[in-house]
């Protein structure tokens, strides 16, 4: 059972210290970067100095041509090596953020991987999808992209500022006042729209889950003629969407005015006070510091301005990161015991010892089960819908973990074992029989990447698909779409079963393996099965209902309301145990009317 009691909340020094952790690696890159930016910014802004000097030494006709060039070429030199170092700068940081992305995305995947099937069964895989895409790219966007903006437009208010001052203290000190409350403005935005921003991001997700799982379930959807349902069921998770971001804009539109008013307040405090002082021909002002200060004061009100806007960057950003950290720092509930030593070679017996189990608290699947299996039996796994016949087949390769009791292969616990080698011993054949996009070869392969094509081929002519798979047009390169869409069933779940048969599993798990599919299919399935058992390829357990298997499994274990009901051969549990004679002839029965139907 997993616990689900998961609160997450990260305050922004913690948040930047988990961001800075993965950043670590490009600390000399990001180092580098920060100091050509420093470096660029004097020299970017370093030409209204000249158009200054110029203009006062044409007023004070002192300008000649050889100070002119010697002006100009300043101006254009310092610009350059501005720009260039611009450049590199930028570069760097990109390359930090490609990398950056790229390190991020890993680590949630290999985490979606390593976290338990109770996780997978709670999360919708399209939340997932939306945090390990659009929240990474918002983070990267903001962390790399906003930051070094913030600190660039800081430097250039420093710089600038520092000029504007040293021209004329009087004139620039006055002039700086008016930014002081654009500031405080900024900082109040901040806090306001911290939360509005978290629900965009949340609700963003919602959509992706919706599509996802609407897609994916789009037969269903157009068999029942519910396009119009689901289209207006779309709109509803987009309008909240709307309205959340509609809420956030018109935050933003509020203050960023105001922000750019005291900006712009700056300039008329320039130019006013700048020219009363000329007027009264005051020393402290000259027509040269009016025309630099022109060309500054933009520089000044760019940086209130793009503060104001990373800042609202950087608060999108907050809210995407947390959710990403909130999926890293999502504790695993299968793993490894710190002592657990890997799992040499089996002979496959199974023991279960007063197991118990549930999905959820206070409503138990299995209640204190107990059986043993020996090495290379065929043991068949029977009872009603409910019964927790699947669930005994998830706990062998430990996709969950008993609430109670033990399991053990050979002897050994399985909580004693890495999970990694323990599931390379087992086989699992499930219900849904999914095939990865691409072709049947890169498929048949994931049960064991060093195969040969002679092994590859013996394995598909154990399960029965190897005929099927030469009578396509591509053969063993035949793409077979996401999950198989462009193959049968019964086609889908040989190549499953060929898969598995691949790794050479001295246990197979086989999960209804002939659930759903056609009646020439059940058949030669059937037959792959009973044939591996015959040659002792391993120890088998087997889910079913099939009466077919359940004549021929030499044991079978009969499961009723998560209890071991019976433990027998068919013949002695149709005499000895009455559920399992009723449940037989159930099935029998709906065999029968399945065969009708198809006749």
């Amino acid at each position: 059972m997993e616990d689900n009691d998961f609160h997450y909340e990260l305050s922004d020094r913690e948040l930047a210290g988990r961001i800075w952790v993965r950043l670590r690696p490009y600390r000399r890159r990001i180092g580098w970067a920060l100091t050509l930016l420093v470096f660029a910014v004097p020299f970017v802004n370093f030409h209204p100095l000249v158009w200054g000097f110029v203009a006062d030494a044409l007023v004070d006709q002192t300008l000649t041509s050889d100070v002119l060039v010697m002006w100009l070429s300043i101006m254009l030199g310092s610009y350059l090596i501005g720009i260039a170092a611009g450049a590199v700068q930028s570069y760097l940081l990109e390359k930090t953020g490609q990398a950056f992305v790229r390190d991020i995305r890993a680590e949630l995947f290999s985490k979606f991987q390593e976290q338990s099937l109770a996780y997978h069964r709670d999360c919708r895989t399209g939340e997932l999808v939306t945090r390990i895409t659009s929240d990474v790219d918002a983070m990267e966007q903001s962390v790399l992209q906003g930051l070094t903006a913030l600190v660039e437009e800081f430097v250039t208010f420093i710089v600038v500022a520092s000029m504007v001052l040293w021209i004329s203290p009087v004139v620039g000190a006055v002039s700086i006042i008016p930014l002081a409350f654009a500031f405080i403005f900024i900082r109040k935005y901040n806090r306001r729209v911290k939360s509005l921003y978290a629900g965009v991001r949340k609700k963003l997700g919602n959509i992706g889950s919706f599509v996802q799982d609407r897609l994916a379930g789009i037969l269903v959807t157009q068999s029942f003629g519910r396009r119009d349902h689901e289209t207006e069921k779309f709109r509803e998770n987009a309008d909240h969407f709307y309205d959340s971001s509609v809420k956030a804009s018109r935050l933003r539109n509020t203050y960023f005015p105001i922000v750019s008013v005291f900006g712009f307040i700056n300039n008329v405090i320039m130019l006013g006070l700048g020219a009363w002082l000329i007027m009264n021909d005051s020393s402290l002002f000259s027509l040269g510091a009016l025309l630099a200060y022109r060309g500054f004061w933009w520089r000044l009100q760019s940086p209130i301005r793009t503060i104001a806007q990373t800042s609202d960057i950087l608060q999108r950003a907050r809210a995407a990161a947390t959710r990403i950290m909130e999926l890293l720092d999502k504790p695993v509930s299968i793993k490894n015991e710190p002592d657990a030593r890997s799992l040499g070679s089996v002979n496959g017996a199974i023991d279960f010892n007063e197991v118990s189990f549930s999905y959820l608290q206070g409503k138990p699947i299995l209640k204190q089960v107990s059986f043993s299996i020996k090495a290379g039996e065929f043991v068949a796994v029977a009872g009603g819908s409910g019964s927790g016949k699947s669930t005994l087949l998830n706990l062998i390769p430990r996709f969950y973990d008993v609430d109670s009791g033990s399991i053990t292969i050979d002897g050994t616990q399985i909580k004693m074992v890495t999970l990694d080698s323990l599931r390379k011993k087992i086989g699992y054949v499930g219900q849904d029989h999914y095939l990865f996009d691409g072709t049947i070869w890169k498929n048949l392969i994931y049960g064991d990447p060093a195969a040969t094509e002679e092994e590859i081929f013996s394995a598909a002519k154990k399960a029965n698909a190897h005929d099927f798979i030469l009578s396509l047009q591509n053969g063993y390169e035949t793409q077979v779409g996401q999950n198989g869409v462009k193959l049968s069933g019964g086609q889908r779940q040989r190549l499953s079963l060929a898969r598995a048969f691949l790794a050479t599993p001295r246990i197979l798990l086989l999960d209804e393996p002939t659930a759903s599919v056609e009646p020439e299919s059940e058949f030669l399935i059937h037959e792959a099965v009973l044939k591996r058992s015959r040659e002792s390829g391993g120890t088998t357990v087997l889910v079913t209902h099939r009466i077919d298997l359940l004549r021929q499994a030499p044991r079978i274990l009969f499961f009723d309301q998560g209890r071991l009901a019976a433990d027998g051969a068919h013949d002695d549990l149709v005499e000895g145990c009455s559920a399992y004679a009723e449940a037989y002839l159930r099935w029998e029965v709906e065999e029968a009317n399945q065969i009708s139907v198809l006749r």
